[in-house]
């Protein structure tokens, strides 16, 4: 193809003499055009990084790749230092989108790339790309462009986990990366601005929300489309351009998926149909151009709907707070992903969920360690996080592979006490474990955890060495359920672990102690508590076989055979980082995680693993 036929496609710029227009230079190009989002600052925040930058640009790496949390930033940084040092340079401006993840300098669809690579003007020119993808930014990795022609491209951070972008950067590439938090030097120089403070998200918001109709920014939509309707379309679209799914997104899979969505919004009613959200996505699309909420491509591989840049940050800034995919998502990009040839983007999607705070659809997307293409480099929190939503979906086994692997990855040092006494719990639940593993989880857990963790813990370990016949060391873990319990200030917790203790005692012949554990029962829960009533039997009992006089050893020479190994001891000291968020049903698997109360009371006898 020629270059004259290559401006003559569809979507190359014409004049009305039929010629394609010149392409703008740099300088010509507003920011608010290069992808900052208005109002643009007139006194943009001053970021170390910034001299950075500009070296880059200014330097000989063809390709400048400046990475950051969705409004840091990184356009306004790249686009202010591309305007002062190559403002004379010709720019083209292609969709990162419409590259469907080709490599761009080798077949690009767009025709003004097209044309420019093919007759570059001699003072230079630029490809801006800002916001690419997983899969473009794999390609601008290794890319050389040719001579004449620089690259410079903005992307979400996120994408530069070690599971999602595996590609080590190449020799024509300057790869740089800003920091989502200010500096104490970058917050002095900013005084009260903060970074992306003067962008308002609030008509993005309300439009994901369902509150509103639209705004000034993504126009006026008409009425015959109610606004939940118009939010579950968008949400669909969002968390697809989110999680980077390899795949298009046409109208027909656009609508059904928005339908699940509206499925889970509580202000849908009635729940629209399928023809209804069809008609959104028509609406939201218009005809195209700027200031619409969708825009409709065609691509190799299909017509593909991507929405509004900003109501992607505006999703990322609402958090898990704001929606979780439905199960339909989880379904569709399971389906797309479900082949071996697709393990590699499906651990991409898997590992971006977690980013975006999807722990349901992430663990269904991910394969725990040991498999093969399991994620090599998630958090530790992370990885809890789906042993939880693991265990939530009923898939007992995968969570303990999740737990495991969180003690792989954390050292045994107190650093991470509160994490891993949480993973060992769960290890320590399984009751077809290895008795050698699970014993050596649970006294983790007596070590590390929690003190209400670790009195559960402890009454678990006594039911095991009452099944194995060692009666001394069972007298052992509950007098440390009892330690525990008190430690955590759970009074029906540590008189049911004191009932227990009072009842070996009593069998054992140390009537004794078992009158004293019964008083201190009493004495915990008052005289009307099923534990206090059980109590007052067992004193009952004593008192009519008259065993006052004693066959109590009563001393506490049993107590030290606590055999074979002795329970350890709390260790002192901080609890280690905080655990990360789990659920919202503090009696479920994967309840709040900020206090002990995020799994089920474990009973003193025969305790159900989750499973």
């Amino acid at each position: 193809m020629t270059a004259a036929n290559r401006r003559s496609a569809p979507g190359a710029t014409r004049s009305d003499q039929g010629a394609a227009e010149p392409l703008p230079r740099l300088c010509e190009v507003d920011l608010a055009a290069l992808g900052v989002h208005p109002p643009v600052p007139e006194v943009p925040v001053e970021r170390d990084a910034d001299h950075r930058i500009e070296a880059a640009v200014g330097g000989d790496a063809p390709v400048v790749l400046v990475a950051a949390p969705r409004l840091a930033g990184a356009t306004l940084a790249l686009a202010r230092a591309a305007r002062v040092l190559l403002g004379d340079h010709r720019v083209v401006r292609p969709d990162p989108a419409a590259l469907a993840g080709s490599a761009p300098l080798s077949g690009p669809a767009d025709p003004a790339l097209l044309a420019l690579l093919d007759d570059r003007p001699d003072d230079g020119s630029v490809v801006w790309l800002d916001g690419v993808g997983p899969a473009l930014l794999a390609a601008l990795l290794t890319a050389r462009p040719p001579a004449g022609v620089r690259i410079l491209a903005t992307v979400d951070d996120a994408l530069l986990h070690p599971d999602v972008t595996r590609t080590v950067p190449g020799p024509d590439v300057a790869l740089l990366r800003l920091a989502g938090e200010l500096t104490p030097a970058e917050a002095a120089r900013a005084g009260a601005r903060t970074l992306g403070g003067s962008v308002d998200v609030g008509a993005a918001r309300d439009l994901l929300l369902g509150r509103t109709a639209g705004g000034p920014r993504f126009g006026r939509p008409s009425r015959r489309v109610p606004a939940p309707a118009r939010a579950a379309v968008l949400r669909a679209a969002v968390d697809w351009s989110r999680l980077g799914v390899p795949h298009a997104l046409p109208t027909p899979l656009l609508a059904r998926l928005a339908l699940a969505y509206a499925r889970t919004m509580p202000d849908t009613v009635p729940t629209p149909g399928v023809e209804d959200l069809t008609r959104a996505v028509e609406e939201l699309v218009g005809k195209g151009g700027p200031g619409r909420p969708l825009r409709r491509l065609r691509l190799p591989e299909g017509v593909h709907h991507v929405p509004d840049a900003l109501l992607t940050v505006t999703a990322d800034r609402l958090g898990r707070d704001g929606w979780e995919p439905p199960d339909r998502l989880r379904e569709v990009v399971g389906d797309l992903l479900g082949t071996a040839a697709d393990r590699a983007e499906r651990r991409t999607v898997g590992v971006l969920a977690v980013a975006r705070g999807f722990d349901d659809l992430a663990a269904a997307l991910l394969r725990p360690p040991s498999a093969p293409d399991a994620p090599q480099a998630l958090a530790p929190g992370e990885l809890y996080r789906l042993g939880v939503a693991s265990l939530q979906s009923g898939r007992a086994a995968e969570g303990r592979r999740w737990f495991g692997a969180v003690l792989d990855a954390t050292p045994d040092d107190g650093s991470w006490r509160e994490l891993r006494g949480r993973a060992a719990f769960w290890l320590g639940l399984d009751r077809d474990a290895d008795p050698v593993d699970r014993r050596r989880h649970l006294e983790l857990v007596v070590r590390d955890g929690p003190p209400r963790d670790a009195s559960d813990a402890a009454l678990l370990l006594a039911g095991l060495e009452r099944d194995a016949g060692r009666f001394d060391a069972q007298r052992g873990c509950l007098r440390a359920a009892v330690a525990a319990a008190r430690s955590a200030g759970d009074p029906g917790r540590e008189a049911e672990a004191a009932l227990d203790l009072a009842h070996l005692d009593r069998h054992s012949g140390r009537t004794a102690h078992a009158r004293e554990g019964y008083e201190r029962v009493v004495d915990l829960v008052g005289p009307d508590g099923p534990a206090a009533l059980a109590a007052a039997r067992a004193v009952a009992d004593l008192d009519r076989a008259d065993t006052d006089t004693d066959t109590d050893t009563d001393t506490d020479t049993a107590d030290a055979g606590f055999v074979p190994d002795p329970l350890p001891e709390q260790r002192a000291g901080s609890a280690g980082p905080p655990l990360p968020r789990g659920g919202d049903d503090a009696t479920d698997p994967g309840g709040p995680l900020e206090g002990p109360s995020d799994r089920p009371a474990v009973p003193p006898r025969a305790p159900s693993p989750p499973g």
